[in-house]
C-alpha cells in the first residue's frame, strides 16, 4: 500500500509539472517542465509494475529531449521520427505483459507522430487519440494520477480544437 500512495504522489508531481509547463513564456522552460512531467509518469508506471508503459515512457522522455532540440540540424532529421517509432514498437513487444500492453505502444506512436507535426491543428487532432490509450492503461495498472493527467490533457485538447479549429476555422488557416 505505501508504494501505491508514493506512486500516486509521484504522478501528482507529474500533473503539476505538466500544468505548469503550459504557463511558461519561454520554450526552454515549457520543455523542462514537460520533461520533468514525463520522468515522473515514467517513474510512476514502474512503481505500479506497469513495465511496458514505463519502458515506453522512458523512450518518450528521450524523444521529448531530442524534439526539444529540433531547431538544431542533428535533431531535425526525419530519421528521428522513425527511430523513436521503431524503438517504441520493439520495446512494447520485448516488455509485453498482457493485452493492455498494446495501448502504450499505440499511444506513444501516435504521440510521436503528433509531436513531429508542424501544424497545431494536426497535433491536436492526432493527440486526441493518444489520451484514451494512456488513460485506460493507467487505470488498469493503478496509475490513477496518470489517468487524471490524461483526462486533463484530453479536455485541454478538446478546448483547443473548439477555440482554434472550429470557431476560428473560417478566419485563419495558418495553423
Amino acid at each position: 500500500m505505501p508504494i501505491n500512495i508514493a506512486a500516486q504522489a509521484v504522478g501528482l508531481v507529474g500533473i503539476m509539472c505538466s500544468l505548469i509547463s503550459f504557463q511558461q513564456k519561454e520554450r526552454k522552460w515549457v520543455m523542462v517542465f514537460q520533461m520533468t512531467a514525463s520522468a515522473m509518469f515514467c517513474l510512476q508506471l514502474f512503481m505500479v509494475g506497469a513495465i511496458t508503459g514505463g519502458c515506453i515512457d522512458s523512450i518518450s522522455f528521450v524523444r521529448t529531449v531530442v524534439f526539444s532540440q529540433n531547431d538544431k540540424k542533428w535533431a531535425s532529421s526525419p530519421v528521428w521520427l522513425w527511430v523513436f517509432i521503431a524503438a517504441m514498437i520493439a520495446t512494447g513487444i520485448l516488455t509485453w505483459q498482457d493485452g493492455w500492453s498494446i495501448l502504450p505502444i499505440i499511444g506513444s506512436v501516435l504521440s510521436t507522430i503528433a509531436l513531429w507535426m508542424k501544424k497545431p491543428r494536426n497535433i491536436r487532432m492526432i493527440s486526441l487519440f493518444v489520451g484514451p490509450c494512456w488513460l485506460v492503461y493507467n487505470l488498469i495498472h493503478g496509475a490513477y494520477t496518470g489517468a487524471v493527467n490524461e483526462a486533463l490533457a484530453m479536455t485541454s485538447i478538446i478546448i483547443g480544437m473548439i477555440r482554434y479549429d472550429i470557431i476560428r476555422k473560417s478566419g485563419d488557416s495558418t495553423d
